[in-house]
């Protein structure tokens, strides 16, 4: 029998062994959690909806592409333009990177530091992306800059991006960033960050991703007018101005943006083409919007594209024209809002169709050309129809058409062509009814209707003529009323709508030209043919037989690809002429040609 005393000696040590295991337990599970990575979730219902649509629109159409290999993209991380997103990491996809840093602005302010990152994991939908702890490990040895931060449980500048990335590169690992929204840093700071990226960029097989929206908070006008200047900063490569685009109403993330042209700038890929432009009031159908947000996707890749939106002519030719006092218009030539055209601006924003000849459309005071069609309620007959077919051929125009033209500097139209009639009567009234209503002008139609348009440039009274071959007035008639416009001292451009589409003989044409220029025409324009036609001098009138196509569905044959735009100087009666030669590519944008 064990004495009393002895037996409590023994209860004593064993709890106190118990204790003792216990506590070592305890402090080791607790060592355990504290050193255990964070999951971050990026799945929810919500989340995976968008990724979903955005996945299954950017699908059913051929990758964009960039310059040979793209290098880096830049992505909204506003799920109402979740398409923008696939369009991008599908971009970046081509070129099969294994890491992918992701920059993001810190939105919440959480950053102690100019720019976070952290160690973990992302679940998706798709299944897990891992965080490259390599790459995590190297940015965390510049502790005065970087800090690690559990902020990215909260940062949909990123989260929102990795299910893009785990769908279409599976096996990538990514490096997020999030980049302080206090200052952009000093200069010391910024060299930091970048000779820090640079060496991660130095690897092989690594993409980067800068998650940004654009103008925030701004109705439809203003967001554009910001978009506008935004573009031409950050497509020339102006690195002081892209530092100090205004946040928020020019982006979210200036100094990502100013990241990415310097890195791109000295890693060979400094090619950025546009890939998408829009914004929330189009993509939801409210353009009376008070506050909106714009989202761009621009791709860099090592070569120039054709869409690659650096530096082209039609930039200096707005800033020089912009502080001209002879007046000047720019006189483009078919332009079209149906069939795939129609799409395009349903699936990207009808801004997109414009967003890389924007500056060119500026160059003048204001822009006009044919307005191949009328605007109505009526839903489309043409949309998706087969080449050839009646119903290929029959037209209308969504209703948001006269605002957009405004917003892009398209002041005057004309409207005397063979598709104005397409919806009867009732549809040319419809046309004439939006036009007014967003400021635009119109001259043309029928025989009998409106053939003129007056108005005045920086002093200069001009009247826009209209010519139409297909029931429209008849050359003498016409010839009639340019020569009364004349007579009142007043400068007339004949827009003509004639000849033989895809036919380069203006034989038949020239007498027709003759007439009006003897009556007083100084300048005359043609239309339809759908190519670019010769241009001469009779007497002291220019005459340009066709500008070809401006906006349109035509991909067939190089020559209705191209089109010409041409900026019109008016100074002590003299006219000259000035060529910027377009490019129609099929994703439904028209940019300045490169040869």
């Amino acid at each position: 029998m064990v004495p009393r005393a002895a037996w409590e000696k023994i209860v004593l040590a064993a709890l106190a062994a118990v204790l003792i295991v216990g506590g070592i337990a305890i402090q080791f599970h607790k060592e355990a959690v504290s050193v255990s990575k964070p999951v971050y979730s990026a799945s929810t219902e919500g989340l995976d909806v968008a990724v979903a649509e955005g996945i299954s629109k950017a699908d059913r159409d051929p990758i964009p592409v960039s310059g040979g290999k793209t290098r880096a993209v830049i992505v909204p991380h506003h799920l109402v333009a979740s398409e923008a997103i696939a369009i991008g990491v599908k971009a970046l996809a081509s070129s099969s990177p294994r890491t992918i840093i992701v920059i993001s602005p810190d939105h919440f302010g959480r950053c102690p530091t100019l720019v976070c990152t952290t160690e973990g994991t992302y679940h998706t939908h798709f299944g897990d992306t891992a965080i490259s702890e390599e790459d995590i490990a190297k940015l965390l040895s510049h502790a005065s800059l970087v800090s690690s931060s559990r902020l990215f449980t909260d940062e949909h500048g990123v989260y929102t991006i990795v299910p893009f990335i785990k769908y279409y590169l599976p096996d990538a690992k990514i490096v997020p960033i999030a980049v302080s929204q206090r200052s952009v840093g000093d200069e010391k700071s910024r060299n930091e960050l970048l000779a820090l990226l640079r060496e991660l960029l130095s690897e092989q097989d690594v993409g980067l991703i800068i998650s940004s929206d654009f103008s925030h908070y701004l109705p439809l006008a203003q967001a554009n007018a910001m978009d506008e200047k935004t573009q031409a900063s950050f497509c020339e490569g102006k690195s002081d101005e892209i530092l100090r685009l205004k946040n928020p109403s020019q982006s979210d993330c200036p100094l990502c943006l100013w990241v990415l042209e310097q890195e791109a700038e000295t890693g060979g890929f400094w090619h950025p083409a546009i890939a998408w432009h829009s914004n929330s009031a189009t993509l939801l159908g409210d353009t009376s919007a008070k506050s909106t947000t714009s989202h761009f996707s621009f791709l860099l890749g090592e070569e120039a594209s054709v869409n690659d939106c650096s530096a082209h002519d039609a930039v200096s030719v707005s800033a020089s024209a912009a502080t001209s006092t002879a007046p000047a218009i720019l006189a483009v030539g078919d332009m079209f809002f149906d069939r795939y055209i129609r799409q395009v601006a349903d699936k990207r924003g009808p801004d997109y169709l414009f967003s890389c000849i924007n500056p060119l459309l500026r160059s003048g005071d204001f822009v006009v050309g044919n307005l191949e069609g009328p605007i109505t309620t009526s839903p489309s007959t043409s949309e998706g129809t087969v080449i050839g077919s009646p119903q290929n051929y029959g037209f209308t125009f969504p209703t948001t058409t006269a605002a957009l033209l405004f917003e892009h500097n398209v002041r005057v139209v004309n409207l005397g062509n063979n598709h104005i009639d397409n919806q009867g009567l009732s549809g040319i009234s419809s046309t004439r009814t939006w036009l007014r209503s967003a400021g635009v002008g119109y001259f043309g139609g029928l025989a009998g209707g409106s053939s003129v348009y007056r108005t005045e440039d920086k002093g200069l009274k001009l009247s826009f003529v209209s010519y139409n071959q297909f029931g429209g007035d008849a050359p003498p008639l016409v010839a009639s009323t340019i020569a009364n416009e004349r007579s009142a001292g007043r400068t007339v451009i004949v827009y003509a709508h004639w000849g033989t589409e895809y036919s380069e003989d203006v034989t038949a044409l020239r007498p027709i030209a003759e007439l009006f220029a003897t009556s007083g025409a100084a300048v005359i324009i043609g239309s339809h043919p759908h190519i670019v036609l010769p241009h001469e001098y009779i007497a002291s009138t220019l005459v340009y037989y066709s500008l070809g196509n401006f906006i349109f569905d035509q991909y067939f044959d190089p020559r209705v690809t191209q089109g010409l735009a041409l900026l019109l100087a008016f100074d002590n009666g003299k006219v000259t002429a000035k060529e910027y030669p377009v490019v129609l590519d099929t994703d439904g944008r028209t940019c300045p040609f490169k040869s």
